[in-house]
């Protein structure tokens, strides 16, 4: 990865991980919706590609990911209603980022099997993170592991939240903006750590 993910995963995580309810059930929705979002992305650049419409990648692309985005919802609402009752706009925060737009857009003239994988790569970093973010969340925030249930959420309670005050602060606002912070430091101070093992490798193969 580039140094230009710092800038997508910034952007990303506070546009979907501090608006969305602080639940894993809820993660779980939204990564799934990156998925999809992305392949249906580039489902509709490659079609242009093949139609030789490049200059309507960038129009097509945005009203595809709000066509996309609106069938899924249409899929969760069919599953879990209850959960895309409560979930409301923040099915549609994917769709306008810039993160989805970009990573579709910036690779119109790149082989569409090679930018599918990359990108499907990047996603699967950030639903991981993701993933990670609503888990502890949940945990310490609620007391509880849910997971998504055609009645609304499926919960497996770990204890009563109320028995450690201090730990409702993850389930706030504040507490998910101070999460994103400490994950995003995390993620560039490991990521240096690969970029000068790959140095050492590179200066001892030299």
């Amino acid at each position: 990865m580039n140094r230009n993910l710092y800038y997508v995963f910034t952007a990303i995580s506070f546009a979907l991980l501090v608006a969305a309810p602080g639940r894993f059930a809820y993660g779980i929705i939204i990564c799934f919706e990156l998925f999809f979002l992305v392949l249906s992305g580039f489902l509709f650049s490659f079609l242009l590609k093949k139609l030789m419409l490049h200059e309507m990648n960038s129009i097509v692309t945005v009203l595809g990911l709000i066509f996309s985005t609106v069938l899924y919802k249409q899929i969760i609402m069919a599953m879990y209603p209850l959960i895309a009752l409560q979930m409301s706009f923040v099915f549609y925060l994917p769709a306008v980022s810039s993160y989805m737009i970009g990573i579709i857009y910036k690779n119109i003239d790149v082989s569409t099997k090679v930018s599918v994988i990359d990108n499907l790569k990047v996603t699967g970093y950030f639903s991981v993170l993701a993933l990670i973010f609503y888990a502890v969340r949940d945990i310490f925030g609620y007391g509880t592991f849910t997971l998504p249930s055609s009645n609304g959420l499926y919960e497996k309670v770990f204890f009563d939240k109320d028995t450690i005050s201090w730990g409702t602060f993850f389930a706030s606002i504040p507490g998910a903006l101070v999460l994103v912070c400490i994950a995003i430091l995390v993620f560039i101070y490991v990521q240096n750590k690969f970029k000068i093992i790959k140095r050492i490798e590179d200066s001892n193969a030299a």
